[in-house]
């Protein structure tokens, strides 16, 4: 089901092997849950000279959905008493001393704001490293030293005044727990959420040993497979978690439930701290937004060749997740939960409704050509390219291709596949696009 409805247009619906190949998404797991228990899991491949092996416990790489699973590890760790989560860092990371920053003796990095992206720390993300390659420490990464390939974790804005995603923050709190606990962050996962909720197709292990339950392989955005199946994330409070669909809505329930009843697992007041957002819609590890029937914790991640979202309604028990092995995976997770929104009739989610209105044809003649994103971290060519054909507009993406753009006004359009609106500048300055709230700017006619 695509992102955007157009008004005069029939609702399109596809078989989910189409979007598939649309995509070039090798495969995708599913898990629905309705009324808190999980109501079905699916597994979709396309035809290769490997299919037919994978199933619903193939473990996939859930990236920085990872975060999620690291908030609750925190909730549980505060809950025992092992960790205080309003704690100068520092006292955590001994021997080992933030360099000086933004933070205070005062005003310090703690816990609670490397969880809700609050403290300050720099670095958002990891690009993985290949098999084979040396993999740093927790230390190296937080430090920036050889074999890692990021730069360090500091402190660049004063701790709780700025909502900042860092997945550095994350490695961070990691290597605070593995010190203060004195466990692997491995260890620390097993113990304290995967075995107490029988998540028996789940691993942070990073690398993956050969004894490792049946796992995807990621793909790339053209389809081809990632270097050896699949990138090592020694960030694994950021990104490391392998897991299935089922085995993360199990915990996802179990969080829902704490919230809800509490029990021995997570109190009801441990569950709430987790799921109370800060900056940004921010929580522990989870965004958490909306009111009433609306309000629901979520998350995306996304490593090398891995696209994975979930969705968990706290009233009514219903949710999804997704998991799939291709770059391209975030757009058809999108619309698959925009199906599964539609059958059970979620109050959100569902694809948005847009009015086709006349473009200003001259001013949007002057702005065809192709571009370059201002801030690009994608693994594709930085290449956006505006066309027409006859009265068609299409934008050529990257990742995609050509897709189909309406106007819905002088001077925009919407993406009905990817739901991305496209406004053109004005004036007579140097045309540019703004795609999805990314700038693009004019480099060729």
């Amino acid at each position: 089901m695509l992102r955007t409805n157009i008004q005069g247009e029939p609702t399109q619906t596809f078989d989910v092997y189409e979007r598939m190949k649309r995509y070039r998404v090798p495969a995708v797991s599913v898990a629905v849950i309705q009324n808190g228990k999980v109501s079905w899991t699916a597994t979709y491949e396309l035809p290769s000279p490997t299919s037919g092996k994978m199933s619903e416990r193939t473990m996939f790489q859930a990236a920085s959905i990872s975060k999620s699973v690291t908030g609750l590890l925190a909730a549980r760790l505060a809950q025992a008493g092992k960790v205080d989560l309003d704690a100068n860092v520092d006292a955590y990371l001994a021997p080992l001393q933030l360099p000086p920053g933004k933070q205070t003796p005062a005003n310090p990095v703690t816990l609670r704001k490397l969880l809700s992206h609050t403290a300050g720390a720099t670095v958002s993300g990891f690009p993985g490293y290949k098999p084979g390659s040396a993999i740093p420490t927790t230390d190296q990464v937080v430090l920036g030293q050889a074999p890692a390939i990021t730069p360090a974790v500091t402190i660049d804005t004063a701790p709780g005044s700025k909502y900042t995603y860092s997945g550095g923050g994350y490695t961070l709190l990691q290597l605070a727990l593995e010190r203060h606990v004195d466990m692997t962050f491995e260890q620390l996962m097993k113990q304290w959420v995967l075995d107490p909720l029988s998540m028996n197709h789940s691993t942070f292990a990073q690398p993956l040993p050969a004894s490792a339950p049946a796992h995807a392989s990621g793909h790339f955005f053209d389809g081809t497979e990632v270097e050896g199946g699949a990138y090592v994330y020694p960030e694994e409070a950021a990104a490391g978690l392998w897991t299935t669909p089922e085995d993360l809505a199990n915990l996802l329930i179990a969080i829902r439930h704490a919230a809800l009843e509490g029990g021995p697992f997570l109190s009801s007041a441990s569950a709430q701290e987790m799921l109370t957002p800060k900056l940004n819609n921010y929580a522990f590890g989870v965004f958490v937004v909306g009111e009433g029937e609306r309000r629901r914790f979520m998350h995306s991640g996304g490593n090398a060749g891995f696209k994975s979202t979930y969705v968990m309604f706290l009233g009514s028990g219903n949710g999804v997740v997704v998991m799939t092995n291709g770059d391209n995976g975030s757009y058809l997770g999108g619309e698959f939960v925009k199906a599964v929104a539609m059958a059970y009739h979620w109050p959100d989610f569902r694809p948005r409704d847009a009015v086709p209105a006349a473009v200003d044809h001259d001013v949007a003649a002057a702005h065809l050509g192709s571009y370059r994103y201002e801030k690009f971290e994608g693994r594709f060519p930085n290449r956006v390219v505006l066309a027409k054909q006859g009265s068609d507009w299409s934008l050529v993406l990257p990742d995609l291709g050509p897709v189909r753009i309406v106007p819905t006004g002088p001077l925009s359009f919407v993406a009905p596949e990817t739901g991305e609106t496209i406004e053109m500048s004005s004036g007579q300055e140097l045309p540019f696009l703004m795609i999805g709230g990314r700038k693009a700017t004019l480099v060729a006619r």
